[in-house]
């Protein structure tokens, strides 16, 4: 890889390899925040990942597409593509977001012995997002999760530094010797300015919208109980908009046949994955923003919600489960309701807006205010850089 001329930067600065196997180039985390800043930091990256393209350009990243493949059992040929990609860059530093690829860290290891820094870049609870898979039979969920876990463990020990995506999950690694940075999922301001208000949100009443992933543990069955709870109470002008990509077609397929079977069709619609930069455009045109979920193990620990912050930046009132990583910042800036995991209570919040114009637009101003203040990317992407000089023992 070519050192960029970037200004005010040695060009000595070191060459990074971000590696994923399962998300998208474009990820937010991965691309959006922290490809980005390293980038404009003057650091020479190169993002690996599943797509379609070969090789393209964007924002002065060098993205590497490997082939896709069809099953998830196939998943080991990308693997052994990223590998070998990899391999190809002599990079300074490997950063790889899917904790499947710790099984190539032996393989570095063995290429590349201790001329590269490697680095596992922790999105989630790793061993409690297992147990809930819903492709995983659940009679073995606990047995793969275990198992995973400890293989987790051990490989864990032969890389130099771990960026985490929450304060919580420093308890998990207690032992790990090397670097450690929590590194927060928020916002990147800029990308939510100068919204144009979609089309596709263009109908009459109130507008709510849910975006993220589309799953049973994430509570979308209860959204859509409260529309017709309140349908059944001839409120027929509240509008649901999902968006997230098809994580599981059986899921899509229950939520639009429960959609028809009680005639809600004009008002649950599913918008399908969108373009990060985008989001803004839909988030603008909504009224409220939504936060549902299930009590399961990995939504209980201490975590963030991403969507909280991005709702907020379009002045969006919140709507949300009682998580203890959502209360703190609803009750901070009084901009949202707190509700219990029942359709009841959520048509309950739902009705409330929808008579209180004036209170969702002040509840919106004054999230969005709290957000630019303390809790945007802008901000955070100074632990990623003292986390990289840190680690490679250079000042920025």
């Amino acid at each position: 890889m070519k050192h960029r001329s970037m200004p005010n930067v040695s060009e000595s600065h070191p060459c990074i390899a971000i590696l994923t196997s399962v998300h998208t180039p474009f990820d937010v985390r991965i691309f959006h925040r922290e490809a980005r800043s390293l980038t404009t930091a003057g650091y020479d990256v190169t993002l690996l990942a599943p797509a379609e393209f070969r090789r393209e350009e964007h924002h002065g990243i060098t993205l590497i597409g490997v082939s896709r493949v069809r099953r998830r059992w196939q998943r080991p040929l990308i693997w052994a593509r990223l590998l070998r990609q990899t391999l190809r860059l002599h990079p300074d530093v490997i950063h790889f977001h899917d904790p499947e690829l710790l099984l190539l860290v032996p393989w570095f290891r063995m290429f590349r012995g201790k001329r590269v820094k490697i680095v596992y870049d922790v999105h989630e609870y790793f061993v409690d997002a297992i147990a809930a898979k819903h492709w995983i039979p659940k009679r073995w969920r606990a047995a793969v999760a275990w198992i995973a876990g400890a293989l987790e463990r051990w490989l864990v020990r032969g890389i130099d530094g771990l960026v985490l995506a929450v304060e919580g999950q420093r308890e998990i690694y207690t032992s790990f010797k090397g670097a450690i940075q929590v590194v927060r999922n928020l916002p990147v301001a800029a990308l939510f300015e100068d919204a144009q208000p979609h089309p596709a949100l263009n109908v009459p009443g109130l507008r709510l919208i849910y975006v993220g992933l589309l799953l049973p543990q994430r509570g979308i069955q209860t959204l859509l109980e409260a529309i017709r709870q309140m349908d059944t109470e001839g409120i027929t002008d509240v509008s649901l908009f999902l968006i997230g990509p098809e994580t599981s077609a059986n899921y899509i397929q229950e939520l639009q046949t429960f959609a028809k079977a009680h005639k809600l069709e004009d008002r649950i619609r599913w918008l399908g994955a969108i373009p990060h930069d985008q989001l803004k455009h839909y988030l603008s045109n909504a009224d409220a923003g939504l936060i549902p979920g299930q009590p399961t193990k990995q939504y209980t620990r201490p975590a963030l919600s991403t969507k909280l912050f991005e709702y907020l930046l379009c002045e969006l009132p919140l709507i949300s489960v009682d998580y203890n990583y959502t209360r703190p910042f609803i009750e901070k800036s009084a901009c949202g309701l707190i509700v219990e995991n029942t359709p009841q209570s959520f048509a309950a919040a739902i009705k409330q807006l929808r008579s209180a114009a004036d209170e969702r637009r002040a509840m919106g101003t004054r999230g969005r205010a709290m957000v630019l203040a303390h809790y945007t990317w802008e901000q955070e992407q100074s632990e990623l850089l003292r986390f990289y000089a840190r680690l490679l023992e250079k000042e920025q």
